[in-house]
């Protein structure tokens, strides 16, 4: 809530200016040695000479106890040209960070030099600048998610190694521009004269994987990838360490043999837990009436008068409404694509504090979805008004009295583990959070819940969200595998490795940590972290919902040698493509080549505009393609027709053109007719209607005939639509 964060921000400001005052008073680098640092660092390695006539400069300074670096940060602005941002360690003098960023960017839309090619480019770089670090790291392979988007930069992390063990906390990162082949960024966060523990004493690999096995149980719940689809509700198994869902411990202390969470506790000792019995619930579910849908939604003064006297029941004040409006959104996040009112109201009480708010209603049942009171005050050792037990009382009543036709739906059970500010001395909690997770034959629906948030201080709401869809199909859970052979899968597919981690043991400001040996899981095979599997088919879920495949074959193999090897490497690279799938003198496909289209242009298949209904008739909500062909219609590549889309019909090389021109933008150019002349001996095969588009590849260089002939009928191939694409893409003078 708003007044979290208001004292958030107080809090890290206030921090910041006593950390300032105590240590650059100390630095061993002035802000002029600074300032000469980063102009001889910019030029020697990024070949850019500093001129304050024309750039404007900014210079301020950047304190973190947590890794104790004090740093000078050196800004240079050019509204026509670059924005340079350059920090120094204002102990040591080293650069520890550089971001350069060209206002005026002409190149093209996606990289002209591989991901090997980047790679060496920015290990160059570090073997340079930091060659004894270089020593000590290792490249990090990173999560890729499941997006397509042309690839213009590459960004390349580095882990630490420090006695053939990775140390988490310190890495170097760089990224190139895969356009130009320049740097654009170096990040170093490294630390110096570190304390380890002795490497000695250290429990055996297996012996960890065993504790930590036995540790873990795999809780069942169902979960959505995309909250609006009603089809797609999956049963999933993940892994559970009897801990609050903030504490997981999947690590084991490598010296006591014992497991942790990444706070550094074995058990919570202060876990409080409260729950209400079956009989009381029963009491709640027999007193509510019967919430029923209202034929028409409330109009504004109907809505009007609702929302005065829910706030009136609920914070027991009378508010101002400052603004009421209409919602009715498919997409909403909020409302779950429910019809309901929104209001803005406040209240400036006699003592002068002040408060304000949001509320949604739904406009059929009159039920609250969300409200949210926050108000501004100051200071954080706060006497709470009533305990975290008593806050539990207070949202029950919540359900009871807004929702108690919902109780036997919701898992009651609460836990609460005592917090602590990062100070010297325990400080109390500004809320109380309760969330009610939404139970579906026994098992819970991670993306349905009733949130209720208590002030501490004063013994109020301070929010509730009540996010609940009623049209769901769940499916049974008849034919689940068993929690015991999950929990197989799930270790069988993990690796335990030993690591360097910080563990802040002791909760103060400052404290960053003791370095300690660590066991961790890690896949078994491959980059991806294998968190979720299907309760049905035992398969590890990517965060999409898709099954991650575990095998990591380099089909780039398949290219070597090929003439175009660097454009389709890059193309893969960029999700453009998939190697995997990919041969070059196959007819393309209609699909294939939307696909091809949409990845240039960006799939985020969760994004779409869903308000876009497809007219095809032969393309059902069900496809596996139907998100590529409605982003394909919002990106203006193809028409909304009501007509078969034939998907798997071949796709000949004039109509191929007309594709690439609208994925470029030039429809109005392609559209002149009669000024074109082609140039090519069957020009007059080429049907009149795709002439202008066929004019327009061959004047931008995105296409070529063969023998003087164009071949206007013939289907296209895989590697004519790859590479046309690439063309397009990569030609600077289409913007």
């Amino acid at each position: 809530m708003k007044n979290k964060k208001a004292f958030l921000i107080f809090f890290i400001f206030t921090f910041v200016l006593i950390s300032f005052a105590n240590s650059y008073a100390d630095s061993n680098i002035s802000k002029d040695e600074a300032k000469q640092i980063a102009v001889k660092f910019i030029k020697e390695n990024f070949n850019i000479q500093i001129d304050d006539e024309k750039f404007e400069t900014k210079i301020r300074t950047i304190d973190n106890k947590y890794n104790e670096k004090s740093m000078w940060d050196i800004n240079w602005y050019s509204e026509k040209d670059i924005d340079i941002d350059v920090r120094v360690d204002a102990n040591s003098g080293k650069v520890i960070w550089v971001d350069k960023y060209n206002h005026s960017d002409k190149s093209a839309r996606i990289a002209k030099i591989t991901k090997k090619e980047a790679k060496k480019i920015a290990e160059d770089f570090l073997k340079k600048i930091n060659p004894n670090e270089f020593k000590e790291i290792r490249f990090l392979d990173t999560y890729e998610y499941d997006y397509k988007d042309p690839v213009r930069n590459y960004d390349f992390t580095y882990l630490r190694r420090i006695n053939g063990i990775d140390y988490i906390n310190n890495e170097i990162s760089v990224e190139v521009d895969g356009t130009t082949g320049n740097i654009n960024s170096y990040r170093k966060d490294w630390e110096e004269n570190l304390n380890l523990p002795e490497y000695k004493d250290i429990i055996e690999s297996n012996k960890a994987k065993e504790i930590l096995k036995k540790d873990t149980n795999m809780t069942i719940v169902y979960t959505s990838f995309d909250r609006f689809d009603k089809e797609n509700v999956m049963i999933l198994y993940k892994p559970n360490y009897d801990r609050p869902s903030n504490l997981r411990a999947r690590m084991v202390d490598a010296k006591k043999g014992i497991a942790i969470d990444y706070n550094g506790n074995e058990k919570i000792e202060n876990l409080k837990t409260k729950d209400i019995i079956k009989k009381e619930k029963e009491k709640i579910l027999n007193s509510s009436k019967n919430i029923g849908k209202l034929s028409k939604e409330i109009n504004k003064n109907e809505a009007e008068i609702a929302i005065k006297q829910k706030l009136k029941e609920s914070l027991n004040k009378d508010f101002e409404l400052e603004s009421l409006m209409y919602i009715e959104d498919e997409n909403n996040y909020r409302t779950n694509g429910k019809k309901a009112w929104q209001a803005h109201f406040s209240k400036n009480d006699s003592d002068e504090t002040y408060g304000e708010g949001k509320i949604i209603m739904d406009a059929l049942t009159k039920e609250v979805i969300y409200l949210d009171l926050y108000h501004f005050e100051e200071g954080r050792n706060i006497n709470p008004k009533l305990t975290w037990e008593e806050g539990y009382d207070k949202a029950v009543d919540i359900i009871k009295n807004y929702y108690p036709n919902k109780i036997m739906d919701i898992d009651t059970k609460q836990s609460y583990v005592e917090t602590y500010f990062y100070d010297e001395n325990k400080a109390y909690p500004l809320e109380y959070e309760y969330k009610f997770y939404r139970l579906v034959n026994g098992i819970k629906y991670e993306d349905n819940s009733i949130c209720v948030n208590i002030n501490a201080k004063t013994g109020e709401i301070n929010g509730i969200e009540y996010n609940w869809n009623e049209d769901i199909n769940f499916s049974s859970n008849e034919k689940l595998i068993d929690k015991d052979k999950a929990k197989d899968i799930y270790f069988d597919n993990h690796n335990i490795k030993l690591k360097y981690e910080r563990i802040r043991y002791d909760k103060k400001i400052g404290d960053k940590g003791e370095v300690t040996l660590l066991y961790d899981l890690e896949p078994l095979k491959g980059k991806y972290d294998f968190y979720s599997l299907d309760a049905v088919s035992g398969k590890f879920i990517d965060y999409d919902g898709n099954e991650i495949i575990k095998e990591e074959n380099n089909y780039k193999d398949k290219i070597k040698g090929h003439w175009a090897e660097k454009e389709l490497s890059i193309l893969n690279d960029s999700g453009i493509i998939d190697l995997k799938d990919f041969e070059d003198n196959k007819e393309i496909t209609k699909m294939d080549a939307v696909k091809m289209l949409v990845n240039s242009r960006g799939y985020y298949p969760n994004y779409s505009d869903e308000n876009i209904e497809l007219k095809f008739k032969d393309i059902s909500k069900e496809s596996e393609d139907y998100y590529y062909i409605q982003l394909a219609v919002e990106y203006n590549l193809i028409e909304n027709k009501e007509e078969n889309f034939n998907l798997n019909s071949k796709l000949t090389r004039e109509e191929m053109t007309k594709m690439i021109v609208k994925l470029i933008d030039k429809d109005k150019m392609a559209n002149m007719k009669g000024i074109y002349s082609l140039g090519f001996k069957d020009e007059q095969n080429i049907e009149e209607d795709y002439k202008g588009y066929v004019a327009a590849c061959k004047g931008l260089g995105i296409i070529t005939g063969n023998d003087g002939n164009f071949r206007p009928k013939d289907n296209a191939t895989m590697i004519e639509m790859a590479i046309s694409i690439y063309k397009a893409l990569s030609n600077t003078n289409i913007r």
